[in-house]
């Protein structure tokens, strides 16, 4: 082996000649790509729903904001502005946050009950989107609050079930 300085480059080392070549990967076939129906893994199906969840919550509070924004005014543009852009902060972020915790008890709770039920049905959706709303609002006050959500948590999140499984989304 001769020295780089002398040939101006670098020769590859009788090991590294003589090894192997990997051989191109085989192509995925459609089957490998998609999973076949309703289902997914759990990683995937709490990573998609918590951000979907989030940003819904984050554009929906941030368009409340920004009309309670509009009515409340400025007296100068500048702080028209000000007000609309404040209010926006202040309940898009509250509301996605909500909805991304409520979604994460959805989700958990999903998986829990049909391994215990053994089914994968709407039952499930209208269960855990009770307990998940239930869990959110239990440290609360009062034991109103938590029915409330755990009402609405269920109805939303049946319904978004039922619309997944009817292909609507």
């Amino acid at each position: 082996m001769s020295d780089y300085l002398s040939t101006g480059g670098i020769q590859a080392p009788e090991i590294l000649v003589s090894t192997p070549r990997r051989s191109a990967p085989q192509a995925a076939s459609k089957d490998d790509l998609f999973l076949e129906g309703y289902g997914r893994q759990f990683g995937e199906k709490m990573t998609y729903s918590i951000g979907i969840t989030y940003g819904a919550g984050l554009l929906g509070g941030g368009f409340y904001g920004a009309l309670l924004g509009i009515r409340q005014g400025g007296k100068t543009p500048k702080l028209f502005v000000n007000s609309v852009l404040n209010s926006c902060s202040r309940y898009g972020p509250n509301l996605g946050n909500q909805g991304a915790v409520i979604t994460l008890y959805y989700v958990c709770f999903t998986n829990i009950i049909s391994m215990l039920r053994g089914a994968d049905d709407v039952g499930n959706a209208a269960a855990a989107g009770a307990l998940g709303g239930a869990l959110y609002k239990s440290f609360s006050r009062s034991w109103q609050s938590a029915g409330k959500y755990a009402v609405a948590s269920s109805v939303v999140f049946t319904g978004i079930d039922t619309a997944m499984r009817r292909g609507m989304f």
